[in-house]
């Protein structure tokens, strides 16, 4: 087996997210306000949101891997976990299970809902575990290491809760939230003004990478990205059918460009390209998956957000963010070189704000932040309405 093979192999478990080759980016200058010219502060423990002036969406609904993972894998016999420091070290001080130094995008799409913020949507498990009272702002179904098709990230790392157990999941709290509400047309009108956030997929590219997969086995990059964009769409008529009308979906980041992939297949390009090529296949069909859907859909509207270009922009030019480093994780490593998740209790690197990834798998609070601010006011990151127009719709 080769080093990219066995590189890919291992870095599975991880999660990775975006990046890809800066000579794609294209200009964004024209946009104003913030972060869209690179004004990201240098302090963002407070959102700069977007003033509404009344609330515009009644809760949040998270499903995704690890890249909006609140803390469902401190709950599920795994070696995919974010619960001890340095993660949650800049925002919260303490581990809470999110594998970043802070706050997810989840976390500001709920900041950014209204002018006083909504609470971050909360693990599921941690719920159930707690025994608390389902929360009507929203819930976290989000679990590291699991993909869009049932089998992603359940082998020898542990168990994960692919979509399908996402999704069940919300069956059962929308059982629970019904019974909040007088009656069943108010239930339905709060769940059509609810956002459903989707962030996954990379996962999946990471077993098809695996030359000795059933996926790479049986299929082409051509052919599973059209088989996994289909798998996704069967899903999202599921969330549909259920009362879910108003979807923001991630692509697929490149996943070629992160720090543990980068250092485990050490290829003499800047990023390894034949994963950044394969996922590329998918995110150019995804948004005509989507329009077909909403086509199909009475009253729903999908809306794509661009992490891929969010991380050409960043790539391309970081001093113009705030970045100083796009390249290297920030906090240290089990194996101290840069190829598996951080070495816990090791403080991280001293600036953390002005990083790209913090670990060898996902980006820092920072560019959590950049990700939404972006997607509230540009089209080119969140289309075919950006986020401030699908939470209003």
């Amino acid at each position: 087996m080769s080093t990219s093979t066995n590189s890919l192999l291992a870095f599975s478990v991880l999660l990775p997210l975006l990046l890809i080759n800066p000579s794609h980016a294209t200009s964004f200058r024209d946009y104003i306000g913030g972060a869209l010219h690179g004004q990201l502060p240098s302090n963002v423990d407070v959102f700069d949101k977007v003033k509404t002036g009344r609330r515009w969406m009644p809760a949040l609904f998270v499903f995704g891997d690890s890249l909006v993972d609140s803390g469902n894998n401190n709950f599920l016999q795994t070696m995919a976990k974010a619960n001890y420091p340095p993660y949650g070290s800049t925002f919260f001080h303490n581990a809470t299970g999110r594998f970043t130094d802070g706050r997810t995008a989840a976390d500001f799409i709920e900041m950014g809902s209204q002018i006083n913020g909504l609470p971050y949507p909360p693990p599921y498990l941690g719920i159930k575990t707690e025994c608390k009272a389902m929360p009507k702002t929203g819930v976290n179904f989000a679990s590291g290491s699991c993909g869009i098709l049932p089998d992603t990230g359940n082998g020898s790392a542990g168990n994960c809760l692919n979509f399908d157990k996402q999704i069940q999941l919300f069956e059962e709290v929308t059982k629970r939230l019904r019974r909040q509400f007088r009656n069943y047309t108010d239930f339905a009108r709060y769940l059509s003004k609810s956002v459903f956030y989707i962030s996954m997929g990379s996962n999946d590219y990471f077993e098809f990478l695996d030359p000795t997969s059933p996926q790479a086995q049986n299929f082409t990059p051509v052919t599973f990205s059209a088989f996994l964009a289909q798998q996704l769409s069967l899903r999202l008529k599921k969330l549909y059918d259920m009362g879910a009308r108003k979807f923001l979906v991630n692509n697929v980041g490149a996943v070629g460009c992160t720090p543990g992939l980068l250092n485990m297949a050490k290829p003499p390009t800047p990023c390894f390209e034949p994963a950044n090529g394969a996922v590329s296949v998918y995110n150019t069909i995804l948004p005509s998956v989507l329009t077909k859907l909403e086509s199909e859909l009475p009253g729903s509207k999908f809306v794509i957000s661009n992490i891929f270009k969010l991380f050409v922009d960043v790539k391309a030019m970081p001093a113009a963010f705030h970045i100083s480093d796009t390249r290297n994780n920030c906090c240290v490593d089990i194996a101290g070189n840069g190829t598996l998740p951080c070495k816990p209790f090791v403080p991280p690197c001293k600036d953390v704000r002005s990083r790209l990834f913090f670990d060898v798998a996902h980006p820092t609070q920072s560019v959590h932040y950049l990700l939404v601010r972006r997607c509230l006011v540009d089209p080119t990151i969140c289309g075919p309405l950006n986020l401030s127009q699908l939470m209003r719709a």
